[in-house]
């Protein structure tokens, strides 16, 4: 693997932005500094940000099972254009991964697609317990907890059940994925506006009222902590419960309000598009692992992404088909509320890069620009101007709810250990060269 030498530029390292020049040989950071000897190919950043390249710990490539809506090149595609190195996929695919034949069919079949580096989650049920320790020899690290998956029950409901599937995470040191779903308050307050007769697109937010949030969220951290495992809230919005606000900042994903444009472009759990309550909280001071930007394509986060013609149908009895694509505009809104003064540089790099990366357990060989780190940097114009256009992004549904939106900062080349795998609108990288995080060295 030849090397790589960026000079002129402004560096993000260890909290504080210096200038100088960063050197990658063999995919790793050697030198960091004014002036050091340059190696292999010289790009010249002239004056802009070199920062970490991000982690994801939530998208959905929606592969095998749904190609149609992405795929896991298309879906790494824009991942590596929106500065996005390194993510975490879902396991909500058909066949759902929670067999560990499921598990070792997904992984030969996206081996050879990925541009950026990439694990899978297994998906918990109350009857594969006694397959962690098969999931954990073939590599498996993390783990989610659902209430439902492919329209069948996980069992997990049952606390009894979900303190047994915390004791098996424990048991292979694994780290447990906490869904922010109370799923007796949201199926009642469904069955309720069913029987009213409301169906409508504005009933879909009545159907998932914040304290169905909040009590998951609080049960399941202190059961957590009882239990002693490893473990992030997976799915939550910007408000928290307030009795446990501390520790839910510690562990949580958080996200700002999305645009509602009609139909298209509703997450899970849903929010109005403002809520005045929490809609700076997730900028200011308590931002830990963002989602939608502000983090997800991965719901498309790929946060999970389906084709239009998905996104303006509604199913029967509120059965909508949530999900955005927006793991390539992640970053540029970030930018946008750092050049408004809501959010430091600094801070957007811990919540996206060195957090995540930390919560995985592959810190600071990711998430950090620092001697011996993954080579894994994005090049960014903080000043740049744009607008952001869907049939302009890298994903397969060619939508994004922030159509039009303007927007200051943009990510323009990412290096993914050091190869370059996006340029200005094209992406380069090829396929396959994305590896499997769990299985490097730490």
């Amino acid at each position: 693997m030849s090397g790589v030498t960026i000079v002129n530029a402004r560096i993000l390292t260890g909290g504080a932005l210096r200038e100088g020049s960063i050197v990658a040989e063999e995919g790793k950071i050697t030198k960091i500094g004014r002036s050091p000897s340059p190696v292999g190919e010289i790009m010249d950043a002239h004056g802009r940000l070199v920062l970490p390249g991000l982690v994801d710990l939530h998208v959905h490539f929606r592969e095998p099972g749904a190609t149609q809506k992405e795929d896991f090149y298309t879906g790494s595609c824009a991942a590596a254009a929106g500065g996005v190195t390194t993510v975490l996929d879902e396991p909500n695919n058909t066949p759902v991964i929670d067999t560990p034949s499921a598990f070792k069919q997904k992984l030969d079949t996206i081996k050879g697609k990925a541009l950026v580096d990439y694990d899978i989650t297994i998906a918990l049920n109350d009857h594969n317990l006694d397959d962690l320790p098969e999931f954990k020899s073939l590599g498996a690290t993390t783990y989610a907890e659902f209430d439902e998956l492919g329209d069948k029950p996980t069992g997990l409901t049952n606390a009894g059940a979900l303190l047994d599937a915390m004791r098996a995470v424990k048991r292979v040191n694994g780290l447990l994925l906490m869904n922010c779903r109370e799923a007796e308050i949201v199926d009642h307050e469904t069955r309720r506006l069913c029987g009213a007769g409301r169906n409508s697109f504005g009933d879909y937010n009545s159907s998932f009222p914040r304290v169905a949030e909040s009590v998951a969220a609080a049960k399941r951290i202190l059961m957590a902590e009882s239990i002693g495992v490893r473990a992030h809230l997976h799915d939550g919005d910007t408000a928290r419960p307030r009795c446990i606000e501390g520790q839910y900042d510690r562990r949580g994903e958080t996200r700002p309000p999305l645009p509602q444009r009609g139909r298209l472009g509703f997450p899970r759990p849903p929010r109005p598009a403002v809520d005045p309550n929490t809609a700076e909280r997730g900028h200011k001071g308590t931002l830990e692992c963002p989602r939608y930007g502000a983090r997800g394509h991965s719901r498309l986060r790929p946060r999970a992404p389906h084709p239009r013609r998905e996104e303006t149908r509604l199913r029967e009895h509120l059965g909508l088909t949530p999900g955005i694509p927006a793991v390539e505009t992640m970053l540029p809104l970030l930018l946008t509320e750092v050049s408004r003064g809501s959010l430091t540089l600094a801070r957007l790099v811990k919540a996206s890069s060195s957090t995540p990366a930390k919560i995985l357990g592959i810190h600071p060989r990711k998430g950090e620009i620092a001697l011996g780190s993954d080579a894994d940097l994005i090049i960014v114009d903080p000043d740049e101007e744009w607008t952001i256009k869907g049939e302009e992004l890298h994903g397969k549904t060619r939508w994004t709810p922030y159509e039009g939106r303007r927007v200051r900062g943009r990510p323009l080349i990412t290096f993914v250990r050091g190869t370059l795998t996006y340029d200005r609108g094209e992406v380069l990288g090829e396929p396959g060269q994305g590896r499997r995080i769990s299985l490097e060295t730490h």
